[in-house]
C-alpha cells in the first residue's frame, strides 16, 4: 500500500520538473567534461611564424594561436603558411621509440602539413570547386620518425591553409605528443564535432518529417511551424560537418547562413504560437527578418564583405533576444505543461549558447574545442517533439471524446427514430387493418348484404305464398358470396393458379347445375404482384360478374378458363361459346351495362388490362397482368 502511494506521488511530478532536474544533471556533466583543455602527455604549440606566401623566411613575425582570418585573407587561391617548432620535451619521447603526432582541432578551410619540406597530409589540396571545410573536424597527423632530424631544433612543421571567400579560416592551438594519446583526443573531439552533429541533423530531419505528416492530417499551425523549423535546421547541421558537396562553395555557404536565419525566425513563431500570443509588431519584425535575410546574404556574397554577415548575425540575435524576452515576460502566469517544459528547455538552451560565447569568444576557462550548443539543440528538438506528441495526444483524446459524444448522440437519435418508426409502423398497421376492415365491410355489404336484403324483401312481399325454392337460391348466393369473401382472405402471394383453383370450387357447382361444361386450361405462370387479399377479392368479383353474364345471357354450354405467359405479361382469359356480345373488339362494344363497367374498374384497381372480345361464337374476356 505504501509502495503504491509512493509510486502515485512519484508519477504525479510535472514533466517540467523532471526536465529541469535532468537538464541540471546534463549541464553539470558537460561542465565536468569540458572543465579544461589540457591533453595529458601532450604539449600545446601556441605560437607560430606566419610568413604569408613567403615560405622559408626566418624573419616572419610570431603570432599567437588561435589565429583566425576572414575575407581579408581568404580570397580564392591565397595561401597562408604557419611554421611551427616542435616542443623540446618531445625529443625524449621520440628517442624512446614512441611515435609522435600532431593534433589540429581547427585548421581550415583546406590544409596540408609538411615536415621538413616533406608532405605528410592534405585535405582537398589544391583548391577544387567543391564545398568542404576541414575545420569542422579535428585533424590528426603522424610524424614519421624517418623524417625527423637529429638536431631537434632543426625540425620544422609547415601548415599551409587555403580559405574561402566569406568564411572564417585559420589555425587553432596545435597539440604535439604521443600519437596514441592524440588519437584518443581526436576521436573524442570527432564525436562531439561530427557524430553528435550528424545525430542532431538526423533527428531534426526525422522529427521534421513526422511533424509534416501530422500537419498534413490536421493542418495545425503550431505543428506546421515545428516541421518547417526542423526541416530548415537539418541542412545547416549537415553543412556544419566535413561533408563534401559538388558545386560552388559560395552557394552552399549561402544556404548554410540562410538556414540559420530562417530557423531562428521559425523557432520564435513556434514559441509564440505555443504560448498563444499575437504580438503584431514583434511578429511582423520576425517575418521581415526572414524576408530580408536572402536579399541581405546575396548582397553580402556579391560585395564580399564579411562584416555584413557580422552585422546580420547581430540583427538576428537582437531580434531573437527581444522577441523571446517579450514572450517570456508575457508568459509569467497561467502556463500549461507544454509551455512550462519549453520555458525550462529554452533557458537551458540559452545557457549552452552563453557558455559557448563566453568560452570561445571571451576566453573564459573551458574546452574551446567542444561546443555545448550542439547538445542544447538536441535537447531543444526533443522538447519540441515532446510538445508535438503531447499536442497530438491531446488532439486524439479530444477527437476520441468528440467521437464518443457523437456516438452517444447518434444512439439517442437512433433510439428516437426507432421509437418514431415503431409508432409509425403501428399507425400504418392500424391503417391497413382499418382499410381491410372497411373493404371486407364494403364487400359484405355489396355482396352478402345485398343478397340478404333481396331475400328479406322477397319474404316480406310474398306473404303466405313464399316461394321456398327462390328463397333457397338466394340464400345459396349469399353463402357463395360469403365464401368468396373468406377465400380472398387466405394468403396466396400472387399465385394465380391457386387463386383460380379456389374460385373454381365455388362456381363449378353452379355451372354444372346450369348444364355448362367447365374446361380448365390453367398453366403455371409467374407470381402476379398486387394480388393480395383486396386484389384477390377484386379478381373474384370480376370473374363472378363474367360467370353471372354467362348464366343469364350467353346461352352457352361450355366455358374455357386459360392462363399463359406472354413476354412480361401473365394472361387470363374466360371464354364461352354462347351468342356473344357482338361488334368486334371491346372499344366498339356497347359497354353501357353496370356489370362490364365494374369489371373494368376492378381490373384497374389490381393493375390489370382487360379486353372484351367477340369469340365467334361466344365472348372472350382477357386480363393481362404484369409479372413479378
Amino acid at each position: 500500500m505504501a509502495l503504491t502511494a509512493w509510486s502515485a506521488r512519484f508519477l504525479s511530478i510535472p514533466s517540467h520538473v523532471w526536465a529541469a532536474a535532468l537538464l541540471f544533471v546534463l549541464l553539470s556533466m558537460l561542465a565536468w567534461v569540458t572543465r579544461g583543455v589540457a591533453v595529458p602527455g601532450a604539449w600545446p604549440i601556441e605560437r607560430a611564424q606566419v610568413p604569408v606566401q613567403a615560405q622559408g623566411r626566418s624573419d616572419a613575425p610570431l603570432r599567437a594561436l588561435p589565429h583566425l582570418w576572414d575575407d581579408g585573407w581568404s580570397a580564392p587561391g591565397r595561401t597562408v603558411t604557419y611554421r611551427l617548432q616542435l616542443p623540446a620535451e618531445l625529443q625524449a619521447v621520440a628517442d624512446g621509440g614512441t611515435q609522435i603526432g600532431l593534433l589540429m582541432p581547427r585548421a581550415g578551410v583546406r590544409y596540408r602539413v609538411l615536415l621538413n619540406g616533406q608532405l605528410l597530409s592534405a585535405a582537398m589540396w589544391p583548391q577544387r570547386p567543391v564545398y568542404f571545410d576541414a575545420a569542422s573536424q579535428a585533424q590528426m597527423v603522424v610524424l614519421p620518425a624517418a623524417l625527423l632530424r637529429p638536431v631537434w631544433g632543426d625540425n620544422l612543421i609547415d601548415i599551409e591553409l587555403q580559405g574561402e571567400r566569406l568564411r572564417i579560416a585559420g589555425l587553432g592551438v596545435v597539440w604535439a605528443g604521443p600519437a596514441d594519446t592524440l588519437q584518443a583526443r581526436q576521436r573524442w573531439l570527432s564525436w562531439w564535432q561530427v557524430e553528435l552533429t550528424w545525430m542532431v541533423a538526423a533527428s531534426a530531419f526525422m522529427l521534421g518529417l513526422m511533424a509534416m505528416m501530422v500537419w498534413l492530417r490536421g493542418r495545425e499551425r503550431l505543428i506546421g511551424l515545428l516541421a518547417a523549423g526542423l526541416l530548415v535546421l537539418a541542412p545547416r547541421l549537415v553543412l556544419s560537418t566535413p561533408v563534401l558537396l559538388p558545386g560552388p562553395f559560395v552557394f552552399w555557404d549561402f544556404l548554410h547562413k540562410l538556414s540559420f536565419t530562417w530557423y531562428c525566425g521559425l523557432l520564435y513563431l513556434f514559441i509564440s504560437e505555443l504560448f498563444g500570443f499575437r504580438q503584431g509588431l514583434v511578429r511582423r519584425t520576425v517575418l521581415l527578418m526572414m524576408a530580408v535575410g536572402p536579399v541581405w546574404l546575396l548582397v553580402q556574397a556579391w560585395i564580399g564583405d564579411y562584416d555584413l554577415y557580422r552585422i546580420w548575425t547581430g540583427v538576428i540575435v537582437l531580434v531573437c533576444v527581444l522577441s523571446l524576452g517579450k514572450v517570456i515576460h508575457r508568459a509569467r502566469w497561467g502556463l500549461d505543461p507544454g509551455q512550462r517544459l519549453m520555458v525550462v528547455v529554452g533557458v537551458a538552451t540559452l545557457v549552452t549558447g552563453l557558455r559557448d560565447y563566453l568560452v570561445v569568444q571571451m576566453g573564459l576557462p573551458g574546452d574551446v574545442d567542444i561546443r555545448w550548443m550542439t547538445a542544447g539543440s538536441l535537447v531543444l528538438m526533443l522538447a519540441m517533439a515532446g510538445v508535438m506528441v503531447r499536442r497530438a495526444g491531446d488532439t486524439l483524446a479530444q477527437t476520441e471524446r468528440l467521437n464518443q459524444e457523437l456516438a452517444r448522440r447518434v444512439a439517442e437519435r437512433e433510439a428516437e427514430f426507432h421509437s418514431v418508426y415503431e409508432r409509425l409502423r403501428e399507425v400504418e398497421h392500424q391503417q391497413v387493418r382499418e382499410a381491410e376492415r372497411r373493404r371486407i365491410t364494403r364487400d359484405m355489404h355489396d355482396g352478402l348484404g345485398s343478397q340478404l336484403v333481396q331475400t328479406l324483401n322477397l319474404v316480406r312481399h310474398a306473404g303466405a305464398g313464399v316461394d321456398a325454392a327462390a328463397v333457397e337460391r338466394m340464400l345459396h348466393h349469399a353463402l357463395d358470396d360469403l365464401r368468396l369473401t373468406l377465400d380472398s382472405l387466405e394468403p396466396m402471394d400472387g399465385d394465380l393458379p391457386t387463386i383460380l383453383g379456389t374460385w373454381r370450387q365455388r362456381i363449378a357447382p353452379a355451372l354444372a347445375a346450369a348444364g355448362i361444361e367447365l374446361e380448365w386450361q390453367v398453366q403455371e405462370v409467374p407470381p402476379v404482384p398486387g394480388l393480395e387479399a383486396s386484389g384477390v377479392m377484386h379478381l373474384f368479383r370480376c370473374l363472378q360478374e363474367i360467370i353471372a353474364n354467362v348464366l343469364k345471357h350467353a346461352r352457352a354450354d361450355r366455358v374455357v378458363v386459360r392462363t399463359w405467359q406472354e413476354g412480361r405479361w401473365v394472361v387470363l382469359s374466360v371464354a364461352d361459346n354462347g351468342i356473344g356480345l357482338g361488334g368486334g373488339r371491346d372499344r366498339s362494344l356497347p359497354l353501357t351495362g353496370r356489370g362490364l363497367r365494374n369489371i373494368r374498374l376492378r381490373a384497374g384497381e389490381i393493375g390489370a388490362q382487360v379486353e372484351f372480345l367477340d369469340g365467334r361464337p361466344g365472348t372472350v374476356v382477357s386480363f393481362r397482368f404484369p409479372s413479378a
